[in-house]
């Protein structure tokens, strides 16, 4: 991901912003005390339990004009994981909290770009095709420098792949 964040920098000839960051999936943006943040990791630590991991595969360029995004976009089934994991994350933090939350799971090489920009980009051949993949086996939290203006690791919260505690099975019925 570093090397494509460096193409798109080439490209553009300068610094741009998320050019530093280390490639994620944004999930979801909030602002807590620290209460907050310990309850939430609670929340999330027992719920990722239950959680299982897969690949993810991410197989072509995208764009957000209207913020200047270039992003790898996940494949159909990738995305349909993703998205499942998000709602599930949100779910849990907003038992503390309200989040600000992504709508749609992708990796990001560059935001804030100007629409000359993302034209280059999208008609330049060393973004034509991509084939990328990884393990989504976790979830980041992150906590905001804003001296720095970036993001830093606060802690990682792995899936468990476990198995739910098996319940009593029964069933519903409608009475008509």
């Amino acid at each position: 991901m570093a090397s494509l964040k460096q193409r798109v920098r080439n490209l553009l000839g300068s610094w741009y912003p998320s050019c530093n960051s280390i490639a994620h999936i944004s999930v979801c943006r909030m602002e807590v005390s620290q209460p907050q943040i310990e309850e939430v990791i609670d929340l999330l630590s027992k719920a990722m339990r239950y959680e299982n991991s897969q690949h993810v595969y991410f197989d072509h360029f995208a764009t957000y004009p209207s913020s200047g995004t270039f992003f790898i976009d996940p494949t159909v089934q990738s995305k349909m994981f993703l998205k499942q994991k998000m709602q599930r994350i949100v779910a849990e933090i907003e038992k503390v909290i309200k989040v600000d939350k992504a709508n749609a799971p992708h990796l990001t090489i560059g935001r804030g770009l100007e629409k000359d920009h993302l034209g280059q980009m999208q008609v330049n051949a060393q973004f034509k095709s991509v084939d990328f993949d990884f393990r989504c086996a976790s979830v980041l939290l992150r906590i905001f420098d804003a001296e720095k203006k970036r993001y830093f690791p606060l802690l990682e919260i792995p899936f468990g792949n476990e198995q739910p505690p098996n319940f009593e099975t029964g069933q519903l019925r409608f009475n008509f």
